[in-house]
């Protein structure tokens, strides 16, 4: 076929499924109740189902009974990324890990990407997802994950005096938020939550790096300022000129006696204060991001907690969610969050406030990884 021959190709003349048969990816078709429309031959391939057992089935009927890469079941609730994307508007803006149920029995690791279908008029009518299987990839990035999730660690006390509670969620199946919170003695407990610049395996590879340079730099773990002082100059040789800085971080300091604390902060988002009535605020602790210096000054923002009053740590991707609106959560989003979810429910608390950021999210998934962190004196 000639060049000239391929602009006289009329569009309208090839029929979807035929398109849908000549991509390398598995695919299909939906309408908006997600009942499968369409089903390609290497979907077949991947999972086992044949097209006739699939057309006019939804996913949650028995077929592929999709989870992500934390166990939770997708097709039967409205964080599907293929419903996602019919109800946003949008597509993946990046490939997204889940699991989907071969005929053979077992889960195969999928890569899908999600996009809307809409009609002439410009309505969303249905949706396509295409996947890949990433069997021959995952035993290594799952080693990779587990690997990580050693790496960080929290400690609950399980003291009488202190509830603690995290909620760790990256994009991938490793991503560059870091945390490490334990006692550092007797009545001590220290958090680390930090956020290294980039996202997968290249910032996850990092965050292996914090990991060491923790137990290194123990005999500073009481004082914060130096603390993070010393930690930048560790990694300021590892910051490139594209990056800037290595990571942005908070450190906490809290006395589980007193309910005296200090923070300090490295070009990280200030935690926040809740007292027991919901009024929350931020602290204003300030400081320059992780290697950006050889020598930074961290000033430290030292307080105490009455009892039932609480503090809440974040990374990032937890105010950069960008709603329906096209407006930023931010700090005031987040703060409003706070005050109405009610830290005293711990890690519940947490959980409900990722849900409501993916609610509000006008994108597929968070498009960052998230991490939260919440301290109550008792």
């Amino acid at each position: 076929m000639t060049e000239q021959d391929a602009v006289h190709i009329d569009l309208h003349a090839i029929d979807a499924a035929a398109m849908l048969e000549s991509l390398p990816d598995g695919a299909y078709l939906t309408d908006t109740d997600r009942r499968i429309i369409a089903w390609n031959r290497e979907a077949e391939q991947i999972t086992g189902w044949s097209r006739e057992e699939v057309v006019g089935k939804r996913c949650r009927d028995n077929v592929l009974c999709h989870i992500d890469k934390d166990g939770h079941l997708l097709c039967s609730s409205k964080h599907c990324p293929l419903y996602r994307a019919m109800v946003t508007g949008t597509r993946s803006a990046q490939p997204l890990l889940v699991f989907a149920r071969s005929k053979r029995g077992p889960y195969v690791p999928v890569e899908v990407s999600v996009a809307p279908l809409r009609d002439h008029s410009g309505a969303v009518i249905g949706g396509i997802e295409v996947f890949r299987d990433l069997s021959s990839t995952f035993e290594d990035l799952e080693q990779a994950r587990m690997i990580q999730r050693d790496s960080v660690a929290f400690h609950d006390p399980e003291d009488a005096r202190i509830g603690v509670a995290v909620v760790y969620s990256p994009h991938d199946q490793v991503g560059g938020d870091f945390y490490r919170a334990e006692l550092i003695a007797p009545d001590t407990y220290a958090v680390l939550l930090a956020d290294v610049v980039g996202h997968g395996v290249s910032a996850a590879l990092y965050t292996m790096l914090l990991r060491a340079l923790w137990d290194e730099g123990r005999h500073l773990l009481g004082q914060p300022g130096r603390f993070l002082n010393w930690l930048s100059g560790r990694v300021e040789a590892l910051s490139t000129p594209y990056s800037g800085y290595f990571a942005t971080a908070v450190y906490l300091v809290y006395d589980l006696n007193t309910g005296d604390y200090v923070v300090a902060a490295a070009g990280h988002p200030p935690p926040f204060r809740v007292s027991i009535d919901g009024v929350v605020q931020p602290l204003n602790v300030k400081g320059p991001a992780l290697g950006l210096y050889a020598n930074p000054t961290y000033l430290e923002a030292p307080g105490s907690l009455p009892r039932g009053d609480q503090l809440l740590l974040y990374t990032d991707g937890a105010v950069e969610v960008i709603d329906q609106s096209g407006r930023e959560v931010g700090l005031d989003g987040l703060s409003e969050l706070a005050s109405q979810v009610g830290l005293m429910r711990g890690q519940q608390a947490l959980l409900d406030i990722e849900a409501t950021l993916l609610r509000r999210c006008q994108t597929v998934s968070l498009p960052d990884d998230l991490t939260l962190f919440s301290l109550v004196r008792k």
